[in-house]
């Protein structure tokens, strides 16, 4: 990929007009060091973006300044209206504003050039290709400023002659003879753009017209010419208006221009129409540069706005970023906050160039902050979860050696206290929590139902169970929501937890209690008032819950093969989506049912993600 920039820019380098070919050159360098690594901290794509849009936007400033001067000095010299000249002017500074920041750009990438530490081949031949094409650029810069001293004075020769042919030169023979030599040596002089010569392009149409005008000429030659020359002028007209449909700015800079050289390169026409069609020219033409003056005051704006939305996502930000988060939820929930504010940081357009920088450095820094603060809590955390595990673990090895004792009562009383250890050691991570669980558990239950084998069927204690769960029951239909909707969540969790450390109840009321259990925990969540997506998810950490302390593998089987069958249905859901998408026509009601389709596909996906989420841990179940 270097090397195809480095062809690029070699062929550029030998331009004829090498000026003409700055944009080229600084897009395919700016492609070239964003490949490259010569600053220590790439840079976002939104910034290269940024300065990409903005250096053209210089260039295409300075070629404007270049292109239209000759026009619009001939619309400064129309002695008969002042308030083109003046139009005239403002277009001329606006466009020396322009060349100003085009050198400032310059300037920014002649700074950046040299940043990095050892250069392999290809990017010294970058450097030597640089540094060539800004000699050449200035060498042409120089030719470019003799070029206009010497056409300058060329023209005030000419324009010398011009003058002492119309006040002096009474033979229409001589008369024609010279101003047609004198016209033929102008029209040879180059196109410059300095303000000297503007002037004196000005001052020569002033004669042309006043040669035209003023010398007693054939009357036939004379009529021939000002029609064609009224023909010409309203062709350039009628092309001037309908710049007036054109929506492109850069391309409406271009043509504008263009006719305005057009017009001016024209003879003079009759009299009594030249009044007419000059006013309907210059007026059309005055209300485009309008157009294209709003198009980049409000661009202009437009930026501003964008900072103003850009500094309100750093103040948030900066405000996550100082929060002090104790646990994993909360760090999860604000991580999402912050992924969301950099999602909305991209959507927005340019900011001002002078702010572009220093904004995104203290955006990012921000942002590096959060995740740097979120690292070091789940590095503790983890430390914290290994030595639960490593706890846990030796708990796992004292009940597995007690499974097989038939000391009933000093077992059981050895195993309930390691089951309340277990409770006061925290959490170790999920998947070793899960192992860990299951193999307790089974040891635990091994003893228990060698124990039971050795009593009656239904024993006092699960009558117990099932007294206690009973009066669960009606605590739960007591239980009425407040306007809390956190501790609402947090009492119904409560619920679920005595329920399942009550322990297990007579086989023949299991089924119906539990039953009447989860119905009711049902209507409880459906009366709070939260949205639907987070009562599933809370719905469903109870399910899991209920699960991690069943011994039931077919509920859990069934559960998997549920969440997998809605996958599979989103899944054709998004296929039929997108099929249907490919039908759509091109017109501003199909857009509309198009972007309706699509958000209904990144809700399926949403879906689909939150489901395999699930999946993955009931499968640690």
């Amino acid at each position: 990929m270097k090397a195809e920039i480095l062809a690029k820019l070699e062929d550029l380098l030998s331009a004829d007009d090498i000026l003409s070919a700055q944009k080229d050159f600084k897009q395919l360098s700016a492609q070239f060091k964003s490949l490259a690594e010569i600053k220590p901290v790439q840079e976002s794509k939104v910034q290269v973006a940024n300065k990409d849009d903005e250096a053209s936007s210089a260039e295409d400033a300075k070629e404007k300044g270049s292109d239209g001067t000759n026009v619009l000095a001939t619309e400064k010299a129309d002695s008969e209206d002042h308030n083109e000249k003046k139009s005239s002017e403002t277009v001329v500074q606006d466009n020396d504003s322009h060349l100003d920041e085009s050198e400032e750009d310059r300037d920014d990438d002649e700074d950046t050039s040299d940043d990095g530490a050892e250069l392999d081949e290809l990017d010294k031949r970058f450097k030597e290709l640089s540094s060539l094409f800004r000699e050449k650029v200035s060498k042409a810069r120089q030719d470019k400023e003799k070029l206009e001293k010497d056409t300058v004075e060329k023209a005030r020769k000419l324009l010398a002659q011009m003058e002492s042919l119309v006040e002096n030169e009474k033979n229409i023979g001589k008369a024609f003879s010279g101003f047609s030599e004198i016209q033929e040596q102008w029209k040879g002089l180059p196109k410059v753009g300095n303000e000297a010569y503007r002037d004196l392009n000005a001052e020569y149409n002033k004669f042309v017209e006043l040669f035209f005008y003023n010398i007693n000429i054939y009357k036939e030659l004379k009529e021939l010419d000002l029609k064609h020359n009224l023909e010409q002028k309203s062709i350039v007209l009628e092309d001037q208006k309908k710049l007036l449909d054109t929506n492109d700015i850069r391309l409406l800079e271009v043509e504008v221009r263009l006719n305005q050289e057009k017009w001016n390169e024209i003879g003079p026409t009759f009299k009594e129409e030249w009044d007419k069609i000059k006013d309907e020219f210059w007026t059309i033409t005055r209300e485009i540069y309008k157009r294209i003056q709003d198009f980049y005051n409000a661009r202009k704006e437009e930026q501003v706005k964008n900072l103003e939305k850009k500094k309100e996502l750093l103040v948030q930000a900066n405000r996550l970023a100082e929060l002090e988060l104790k646990s994993q939820k909360k760090w999860r929930e604000k991580t999402k906050d912050v992924i969301e504010i950099q999602k909305q940081w991209k959507m927005i357009g340019f900011v001002p160039k002078e702010e572009a920088g220093p904004l995104w450095k203290e955006f990012r820094s921000t942002c590096d902050k959060f995740f740097d603060k979120k690292r070091a809590y789940f590095d503790d955390l983890h430390k914290e979860q290994d030595a639960n595990r490593d706890a846990k673990a030796k708990l796992v090895a004292q009940a597995e050696e007690l499974k097989d004792n038939t000391d009933w009562k000093e077992t059981s009383s050895v195993l309930i206290n390691l089951q309340k250890k277990w409770k006061e050691i925290g959490p170790a991570h999920q998947k070793d929590e899960n192992k860990l669980w299951r193999k307790f558990r089974a040891a635990c239950d091994h003893f228990f139902q060698a124990r039971k084998g050795q009593k009656q069927e239904e024993t006092e204690e699960f009558k117990k169970n099932l007294e206690k769960k009973e009066t669960l029951l009606k605590e739960l239909e007591n239980f009425e929501p407040t306007e809390d909707r956190a501790k609402n969540v947090e009492t119904l969790k409560e619920f679920g937890a005595k329920w399942r450390e009550i322990g297990h109840v007579p086989f023949k009321q299991k089924d119906k209690i539990n039953k009447k259990y989860s119905n009711l925990m049902d209507s409880k969540f459906s009366a709070l008032k939260i949205d639907k997506s987070e009562k599933e998810q809370i719905r469903f950490e109870q399910k899991l819950e209920n699960l991690k302390s069943s011994d039931d593998d077919h509920m859990l089987r069934r559960e998997q093969d549920h969440i997998r069958n809605k996958i599979s249905s989103l899944k054709s859901e998004i296929n039929q989506f997108e099929n249907n998408m490919g039908f759509f026509a091109d017109s501003k009601g199909a857009e509309k049912l198009k972007k309706d389709v699509e958000k209904k596909v990144e809700l399926a996906q949403r879906e689909i993600d939150t489901l395999k989420d699930r999946l993955t841990l009931l499968r640690d179940v």
